[in-house]
């Protein structure tokens, strides 16, 4: 009689574990649907976004938020059309691009994005219009490919004279111009300070004055879900508190992980990598969205889609 008490007393205790296995794993699936996915990659103004999750900020504030990670904006953008992703940066450029009667996305924060021309060393090129008959590495038809434009106004050479290869993935990028299979690359931050540490020029550089184009974006349908709005006013928060420990200096060792297990930078180029201060959100302002729209329509890309005017969350939508 004991053994069979026994054998029941097991077989009650497995049931009641795989019972409480069952409803840990609901809950998870759950929380995780309910999660704020984000994607991220691995240029500078998305750098707070990796340290908030890394350093615990993120939990410590209650925010649900799940990051997927990218290499090349064109892949965000297939995750934001198909649905995969709720939030992503981007730039006005592509949003533009994005809008169609099925992906409406708006900008609810714009970020400091500081873009530099590098010219490969020893290929003594110290001005923009040395590069005649050069390849220049960028990514088509967004922010990094207005730039090369703006950058090349300044010189008497035709945009035609200029070869422009697509690199989409930054990393690739950087690691062509390193290796030298490019004249030149258009390239964000922190990629642009290691490759003039390691020797190669830079020859313009966006500024203060420049415009704003560098974006957060949402799928325009989640407005109407209380839940996301709250997730992306905290996520927002996170990151202007991320930015404010940074510019600080907190966590070294925690950034500099970061730097080299997501962004790539080789180890012994972070010693002496100082990054740019970093900047606070910014609320996208329409002038900007007419500057990338204006751009666009000199190239004949504006899709006929587009909604200026629906593109930037304005004063009341705008999250704060």
């Amino acid at each position: 009689m004991r053994y069979v008490l026994t054998i029941l007393s097991i077989i009650m205790l497995a049931s009641c574990v795989k019972q409480e296995a069952m409803l840990s794993s609901e809950e998870q699936t759950k929380r995780d649907s309910m999660a704020l996915k984000v994607a991220v990659m691995p240029v500078l103004s998305n750098l707070p976004v990796y340290y908030a999750e890394r350093t615990g900020l993120l939990d410590s504030m209650g925010l649900n938020i799940r990051l997927q990670r990218f290499q090349a904006q064109m892949d965000i953008d297939t995750a934001i059309i198909h649905n995969r992703v709720d939030i992503a940066p981007s730039d006005l450029i592509r949003a533009l691009r994005l809008w169609t009667d099925t992906t409406q996305v708006r900008a609810f924060m714009a970020v400091d994005e500081p873009i530099s021309l590098i010219a490969l060393k020893g290929r003594r090129v110290s001005k923009v219009h040395q590069l005649k008959e050069k390849m220049v590495a960028v990514c088509r038809l967004c922010i990094t490919d207005y730039w090369c434009d703006q950058m090349m106004d300044s010189t008497e050479v035709s945009h035609q004279d200029f070869y422009r290869p697509q690199v989409n993935d930054v990393g690739l990028r950087t690691e062509m111009l390193r290796t030298g299979l490019m004249d030149a690359a258009i390239l964000p931050e922190p990629y642009a300070t290691w490759m003039k540490a390691a020797g190669h020029k830079e020859l313009k550089r966006t500024d203060d004055k420049s415009p704003h184009l560098a974006v957060w974006v949402m799928q325009n349908h989640h407005r109407t879900d209380s839940l996301k709005v709250e997730q992306i006013k905290g996520f927002r928060y996170a990151y202007d508190k991320a930015v404010e420990q940074l510019n600080k200096g907190a966590y070294p060792d925690t950034v500099r992980s970061i730097l080299q297990r997501d962004f790539g930078i080789q180890p012994q180029a972070l010693d002496s990598l100082i990054l740019p201060a970093l900047k606070s959100a910014m609320n996208p302002e329409k002038k900007d969205a007419e500057i990338a729209a204006k751009w666009l329509k000199g190239r004949n890309r504006l899709p006929k889609t587009a909604k200026l005017d629906s593109l930037c969350l304005n004063e009341e939508l705008t999250i704060k």
